[in-house]
Parts: C-alpha cells; sequence; structure tokens
C-alpha cells in the first residue's frame, strides 16, 4: 500500500505554504534574506499548527546548496534529504521520550563537531517542555556559547513550563490557532486537487472540528473521505462527526422567539432520542446566537450560503439585541453546570426553560405598537410613618397614562432606569415633556435619551418629540410609585403579623421580637 496520509502529503514545504502564521513566517524570511538568523528559536502553540514544518522548512533554508535563502531550491540533495527525513545534519529529538540528562549530553557531546554534509548542525527538540532539570541545565550551557554553525530549534505546547533561563536565550515565535474561514479555504483547495468531490457545509463542519489545527483538519478530511466513500457530503460528515443538524438547532431558537415551551421540550425529546451529546447541542446553540448577534449589529459580516443568511436576518428581526445576550449567557453557564445536573437532558432542558423564565413580559416595542392604556387611581391606604407620602399631584391625569408606558415599552438597564426616575408634564399628540429627577442627572446622555425616543416611537407608532428637564419632579415618577407600593405592602405585612394571634402567643411565650427587616410580602395590597 503507496497511499500517504493528507497531513503528510500536504505538509508544507516552503512558507508560502504554511497557513495562517504570517506574522511568524514573515520574520523568518526577512531574518533570513538578511543573514541574521538567531542561534536558538523557540516555537509554542498547539498541537497541528506547523511548528516542526516551519523548523524543517529552516533547516532547508540554512543548508540549500544555492546559499542561505528564504526561498529553498527543493531539487538539492540537501532539501531532498531533509523532506525525506534522512539529512544527516538535522537531529530531529522527541524530549518526550528522552528526559533523561545523560540522553541530553550524549546529544550534546557532538555539538562541537562541523556539519557533515550541509553548511549548519540543526537541532530540532520537540515537546521540549518534557526535559528534565538537569537536562535543561545540560542544554543551556550550550545555548549560552554555542558554535557558529550549529542551530537549535526548540518546539513546544507548553511554553509556561520552560524555565526562564532557556526562553531569555531564545527568540520566541507563538503560532496561533488558525481560523476556521482559513482551514476551510485550505481544505478546498487540497480536495480540488485530490479531485474529490465535496459541498460547502461539510468543509465547514470539518473546519469548525479542527479547532485551529491545520493538521487535525486533513487527518478528519482523511476519515471523512473514507466514511463517504470517496466523496464529501454535510450528512455524512455529521453523521460521522456526530453533529447536531443545523435544522434542529433553528427549531429551538425559534421556539424561544415564539415563546413556546412546549415546542423547546420537544426539541430536547427528539435530540435525546437521537442520542444527541447535548454539551455539543448547547455548543451549537451558542454559535447560532453568536451569527444572530452579527446578524443585528453588522449583517453585512455575515458568511455562509445565501439561505443560511436569509434565516439569520429572520431571527435577527424577532428578538431584542439584549435577549440574545442574556440567552448566550444563560447558555454558556448551562454548558459548563451540565456536569452537575441528574441527567444530561434535565440540565439541557432546565438551561432552555431559564431562558423562557428570565424573558420580560412585553414583547419588543417594534412588535407592540398598542396605544397606551388608561390606569385607574391607586386606592388610598392608611399608612405607617415610615411610607413616603406621594407628592399632592400623584394623581394628574398624566402620570397614571406615563407609569403604564413604562411598563410596557420593554426597556432594559440604564434606559429603564432614565424613564423610571423621569415624571410626565405633559403629553401632546406629537411630544412629550419630562423631568428628570436632579439626584439621577447621571442617567441622561445622548445614547439612552435617543434608546428612550426610540422605545416611544414604537409604543405610540408615529414620531415623537421628547423633551427631558432635570429638576425635581413636580409628579410621581414610576420610581418612587414602585418604591412607595413596596413600601405600603411592608407596612401591611408587619401589621397583619402584628394582629395575628399565633405569632402574638410565640412572642410571649418566648419573648421573641419580630425583625421588621426580614419580612416579605407574599402578595399586594
Amino acid at each position: 500500500m503507496d497511499y500517504q496520509v493528507l497531513a503528510r502529503k500536504w505538509r508544507p514545504q516552503t512558507f508560502n505554504e504554511i497557513v495562517g502564521q504570517e506574522h511568524a513566517t514573515q520574520a523568518l524570511t526577512n531574518a533570513l534574506t538578511q543573514q541574521r538568523i538567531h542561534h536558538a528559536l523557540l516555537f509554542t502553540g498547539m498541537q497541528g499548527v506547523g511548528k516542526t514544518s516551519i523548523a524543517r522548512i529552516i533547516a532547508k533554508c540554512l543548508n540549500c546548496e544555492t546559499g542561505v535563502t528564504a526561498t529553498p531550491c527543493r531539487q538539492c540533495d540537501p532539501c531532498q534529504a531533509i523532506e525525506a527525513g534522512n539529512f544527516v545534519d538535522l537531529l530531529e529529538i522527541d524530549a518526550a521520550s528522552r528526559t533523561k540528562v545523560e540522553d541530553t549530553r550524549d546529544l550534546l557531546d557532538n555539538v562541537q563537531y562541523l556539519p557533515t554534509r550541509g553548511r549548519y548542525k540543526v537541532y530540532l527538540i520537540d515537546e521540549v517542555h518534557m526535559l528534565s532539570g538537569h537536562s535543561f541545565n545540560a542544554l543551556l550551557k550550550t545555548l549560552e556559547e554555542p558554535p557558529k554553525h550549529v542551530i537549535f530549534l526548540l518546539a513546544t505546547t507548553d511554553p509556561h513550563r520552560l524555565p526562564i533561563t532557556i526562553l531569555s536565550r531564545c527568540i520566541q515565535f507563538h503560532l496561533k490557532r488558525v481560523a476556521a474561514s482559513r482551514i476551510a479555504t485550505h481544505l478546498e483547495s487540497v480536495l480540488m486537487a485530490e479531485k474529490i468531490s465535496f459541498e460547502t457545509a461539510a468543509i465547514q463542519q470539518l473546519s469548525q472540528a479542527a479547532k485551529g489545527s491545520i493538521r487535525d483538519a486533513l487527518s478528519l478530511l482523511d476519515q471523512a473521505i473514507a466514511y463517504g466513500n470517496g466523496k464529501l457530503t454535510a450528512d455524512d460528515v455529521a453523521a460521522m462527526l456526530g453533529n447536531v443538524n443545523a435544522d434542529h438547532i433553528s427549531t429551538i431558537v425559534q421556539a424561544l422567539a415564539d415563546q413556546n415551551a412546549e415546542q423547546l421540550l420537544a426539541c430536547s425529546n427528539q435530540l435525546t432520542s437521537l442520542a444527541c451529546d447535548h454539551q455539543q447541542v448547547l455548543a451549537a446553540l451558542l454559535s447560532l446566537l453568536h451569527q444572530i448577534t452579527i446578524a443585528q449589529i453588522a449583517p453585512n459580516a455575515l458568511t455562509g450560503d445565501e439561505a443560511m443568511r436569509d434565516r439569520l436576518i429572520s431571527f435577527s428581526k424577532q428578538f431584542k439585541p439584549e435577549d440574545i445576550q442574556l440567552y448566550y449567557q444563560i447558555g454558556a453557564i448551562g454548558q459548563r453546570d451540565l456536569p452537575l445536573a441528574p441527567t444530561p437532558q434535565i440540565g439541557f432542558e432546565m438551561t432552555l426553560l431559564r431562558m423562557l423564565a428570565f424573558q420580560p413580559q412585553t414583547q419588543t416595542p417594534s412588535l407592540q405598537k398598542q396605544p397606551p392604556r388608561q390606569q385607574s387611581k391607586p386606592s388610598t391606604q392608611t399608612q405607617t410613618p415610615t411610607v413616603t407620602s406621594p407628592p399632592t399631584n400623584t394623581v394628574n391625569k398624566h402620570t397614571a397614562q406615563w407609569q403604564t408606558i413604562v411598563k410596557q415599552l420593554g426597556l432594559t438597564g440604564i434606559t429603564q432606569a432614565l424613564a423610571s426616575h423621569c415624571c410626565v408634564n405633559e403629553i401632546s399628540d406629537n411630544s412629550i415633556n419630562l423631568t428628570l429627577d436632579s439626584q439621577q442627572t447621571a442617567l441622561l446622555n445622548g445614547k439612552q435619551k435617543q434608546r428612550l425616543n426610540d422605545a416611544l416611537d414604537n409604543y405610540f407608532g408615529k414620531p415623537m418629540t421628547l423633551r427631558i428637564d432635570t429638576g425635581k419632579p413636580g409628579n410621581e415618577t414610576p420610581a418612587r410609585h414602585d418604591l412607595r407600593r413596596q413600601q405600603e405592602n411592608h407596612a401591611h405585612a408587619v401589621k397583619s403579623l402584628n394582629a395575628d394571634a399565633n405569632i402574638s402567643n410565640i412572642i410571649d411565650t418566648f419573648d421573641a421580637t419580630i425583625d421588621v427587616n426580614t419580612i416579605e410580602p407574599t402578595k399586594e395590597v
């Protein structure tokens, strides 16, 4: 069998073939062109991003018969020997299997000798962090005073385990995770060169599953080609990777938009029947929420096919941006806590139901352009001295229209606080005049005023001119109204407890007292 796996067949042989590491290849190209190569280079990064590939390319650059160059010819004996893995002056050492100090000393004893065939003797030490402390000491001595004909190329996935004395004597290049879009482009070029048919959605799944590793992506591609009997389809790749069908995730999002708990539970049962990984489902849901946020904020930045973009645009119009942010946070926390649930399905369903539970009762203003409802006068109550009495003109005809409006605007955060601390002075056919409590002026800025104005426009179904002055409110603000009602409810609860015969008996029997600060009303009076 002469088949060569794709990860080896498509291993980069020049700097131009390295994918996604331009910050490193440009610096190395300039250093080689200017003949300013350092005697010790350290390459760090996750597995499969090109650490040893770059090191081997450097070995060719240093020993090519055309001279030290950033573009080796790949035709001379040293270049071909390095690519074949049998160049005598390139010593590749796996530090994980040679951790003893004796191994390191035996290796370094030959440093003083000149190269046999090449211009430089190159030591490539992979997973260098696995060396023992004594081995590092032996290596350090050579790094301090290296011979001119020796170059050390060190590679590691865990640079934090290297002694600072080693790090300080190397030039370090951190190789980044490769973006999924770059991986997808690379896989497409490989498949076209290999003359293998493929679906774009299949490539996207593989590039996401690789998690930034080019080598892992090629290995997964090999596996997918075998699984699909020589072709690549989205369904085959999804089945191979155990991915959740995108339609299931879209159904969940639509159920959230419809506030349909029954549909969410039905989706959960269906996914469980398919033996899905609930962690993976939540990850896919978070990814879709991320795309919806992009559709809301920067729709031109959306990627993918036209059908997917249309679906995202549709979803973006069904949610408020702050709702998507809340869903994302709940989903991320649910994914973290999933192992703590009695079963994965229970943890998954509680995460979805939590998204509904924390939804505001009022839908987005743009979907609810109903006229404000008149609110009846609040009933007069006997109040305890601790209750703040409302201003004398609380029952002003606009004060109750305003408290109702604020509740129905669907505002959150600072904008909601701004509206709650305003009292209404006048509402006409196309304008609203408010007074903001002077103690709350920090809430008022152009951005928040515009958001409140937009919400009012949507509420009334027409453009409204909003004016906000600051000062002492002449009428009761919604915030003061809520505080007053809380105080009234608390006073009523205290009064009810004091009048309860059973409570009185307990107090008399045990010489007890009631801590009124711990009393919480169970209903409004």
